[in-house]
């Protein structure tokens, strides 16, 4: 009898020892997951893979860097109707939490978008737009605007000349929905029916070299992307009876070999059309958190010329970098948690094996545990809000600078003792200070900058016809009318004279 009284109470005192050790235990896991964010998975099906669209998923991918809590599933159709679908039905049966979708054609897909949203999936259409209400949200720029403004540069030329000037347009994929968009703008903006229209989807090139060989008349292109914008003013350069700058050249898109092309002078300018990625996934985040969104945004587009597309160059080229800041942070925050869930591995096998090593085990593991939690939310987070902050003030001061740079020299343009000194006292900087930031933020030296403004204002004033070219050099604080007169051929590629 007392034998079993004995092994009854080691019994019981085996199973309060097991319960004292397994009940920190089991409330440590579970104070670790209840302090994780809730996840959400979303998938994203994306019709191409073009440059257009590898800068809104850089965009999506910088954003989501900023929201642990997600997980983000590319997958790509590559222009096929049927994948996309599939692709679509696939995520349905996944159940994913939401929905992102840029359809390669709105009507083939538009039966799939509506089986996800039945489901329950919350829907974000992004760039083309989809007919219907079985849709969350909608982000995408407007391709007739682009078409207009392509119009608007034209006659922007045409005022130039007595008559209307041979031009070319270089359209995209046929059939798609932004080349008809683009192109039906383009028409409407220009109200004529003698503009040459290309295909240069597959070689563009070779096609403006084929028609450049037989026509000599060609005085502007617009090309409905900037892939398409540099590839012309390469046919351009190669053929004969033209040459590079003969043919003014515009491209769309405003991605960065179009800004590229534009510093380098093979391009006048192009169209921003907006890819918003950053906006499509705060807007996926509004959504999954029940929080207020805007359902229908219309992207507005505008147009880069030489005198914006440096510093535009340079605040894209800075995004870049910075993405690869963050995706170093959010490497070493995965790094952390792996090692979170190989503590919480070791602290299971320790309790299965040896209660009492798990005692010391445990005690480790909690430690380090913390000790990796306060890591993660005094150093990783605040650093990845430090970066966002600061690329965005810099941004705003620059622009900010910028403005009033732009309005002071404006203000003195035809002060002949405007220069860097005089500059400085205005903006209430020193020489130096005044130097490097015109120079960080425009790529040129203060000097050749108020020269660029005084030309720009000296052009618009000879395109009015009722001054001289002599009085414009006086008025603007040129040293002589020869001096103006080799600055804006400099610059514009032609002399100055009464327009």
């Amino acid at each position: 009898m007392q034998a079993n009284m004995r092994i009854k109470t080691i019994h019981i005192m085996l199973r309060v020892m097991l319960l004292t050790v397994m009940m920190p235990a089991v409330m440590a896991l579970m104070t670790g997951c209840s302090a994780r964010p809730e996840q959400y998975t979303v998938g994203f099906s994306q019709c191409l893979d073009d440059s257009w669209r590898q800068k809104m998923n850089a965009e999506m991918d910088r954003e989501v860097l900023l929201y642990p809590q997600m997980t983000l599933t590319r997958r790509v159709a590559y222009g096929d109707n049927e994948r996309q679908c599939a692709q679509i039905d696939s995520f349905i049966s996944e159940r994913v939490d939401l929905l992102i979708i840029s359809p390669n054609e709105a009507e083939a897909v538009q039966s799939a978008v509506s089986r996800a949203y039945r489901a329950g999936i919350p829907v974000i259409i992004a760039d083309r737009r989809m007919s219907g209400e079985e849709w969350t949200a909608y982000i995408g720029g407007d391709n007739y605007s682009v078409g207009l403004l392509m119009a608007e540069w034209i006659r922007s030329i045409q005022a130039q000349y007595a008559a209307p000037i041979p031009v070319m347009e270089i359209c995209g994929m046929k059939g798609s929905p932004s080349e008809r968009l683009r192109h039906e703008g383009f028409m409407d903006g220009l109200q004529r029916s003698d503009i040459v229209s290309i295909d240069g989807s597959k070689d563009a090139y070779q096609a403006v070299r084929s028609y450049l060989g037989a026509h000599k008349d060609i005085k502007a292109i617009v090309a409905q992307n900037d892939l398409m914008a540099v590839e012309a003013a390469r046919a351009v350069n190669e053929s004969e009876g033209y040459g590079k700058g003969s043919v003014r050249i515009m491209g769309v898109d405003g991605i960065l070999v179009g800004l590229q092309a534009i510093v380098d002078g093979d391009i006048e300018c192009t169209a921003i059309y907006p890819s918003r990625g950053d906006l499509l996934i705060e807007t996926a985040v509004a959504i999954l958190e029940n929080r207020p969104y805007v359902r229908d945004t219309v992207l507005e587009t505008m147009l880069i010329d030489a005198a914006s597309a440096t510093p535009l160059l340079r605040q894209y080229q800075a995004r870049m970098h910075d993405l690869e800041t963050l995706r170093l942070v959010q490497l070493q925050s995965d790094r952390n948690r792996q090692e979170m869930r190989s503590d919480r591995l070791m602290l299971i096998a320790a309790i299965i094996l040896v209660c009492v090593l798990f005692i010391v085990v445990l005690a480790i593991v909690i430690y380090r545990q913390r000790t990796l939690q306060r890591e993660i939310k005094k150093e990783i987070r605040p650093q990845l809000e430090i970066v966002q902050e600061e690329v965005s003030q810099l941004s705003h001061k620059d622009e900010l600078f910028q403005e009033r740079l732009n309005e002071l020299i404006d203000q003195h343009l035809t002060n002949p003792n405007l220069n860097v000194e005089y500059l400085a006292q205005l903006l209430q900087l020193d020489r130096t200070q005044v130097f490097r930031r015109v120079k960080a933020i425009t790529g040129k030296g203060p000097t050749e900058y108020i020269r660029e403004r005084r030309l720009i204002r000296a052009d618009e004033m000879l395109r009015k016809g009722d001054v001289s070219v002599k009085h414009v050099s006086v008025e603007l604080g040129f040293a002589s009318p020869g001096y103006f007169s080799k600055y804006y051929k400099d610059y514009f590629g032609h002399l100055p004279s009464k327009r």
